[in-house]
């Protein structure tokens, strides 16, 4: 399984990556109300909110499958996951740091709405540099 990484230092920042789809997964699909109270948004969210869980589902749903069956010829998949990151950070900082959204009252959002996303855009392109004679193979 390791070698299918390259080495411990990919695999590890690979479950890394994992784990962390694993929790926005879990909090976007199957905790959403908790979720969005946490950050003091309306319930009516819940499906938006579920929409966009379900791709962080999907996405991890496919890592965990590649875990086992290798990451040979799977660079779309890492260069997905990259852009999402990429796309969300940018989102994230303009929706927290200039929307009106950040301004109603009661809602609560954080700079995990960017940071989260640039750690996971960073570990993204650090496995997609070090597979690439894998991903791209």
């Amino acid at each position: 399984m390791i070698e299918s990484f390259n080495n411990w230092f990919f695999f590890l920042i690979y479950l890394l990556n994992l784990a962390g789809g694993a929790y926005y997964a879990y909090q976007s699909v199957l905790n959403t109300e908790n979720f969005l109270e946490k950050y003091g948004i309306h319930q009516s969210a819940l499906l938006p909110a579920r929409l966009a869980g379900s791709f962080v589902l999907a996405t991890f749903l496919v890592g965990f499958y590649l875990l086992f069956r290798g990451v040979e010829g799977t660079w779309t998949y890492f260069v997905i996951l990259f852009l999402q990151s990429v796309i969300f950070t940018v989102l994230g900082y303009l929706t927290v740091n200039s929307s009106e959204a950040s301004q109603l009252e009661g809602v609560d959002y954080t700079a995990e709405a960017y940071l989260a996303p640039a750690i996971f855009t960073l570990i993204n392109g650090l496995l997609i540099y070090g597979l690439s004679d894998k991903i791209y193979g």
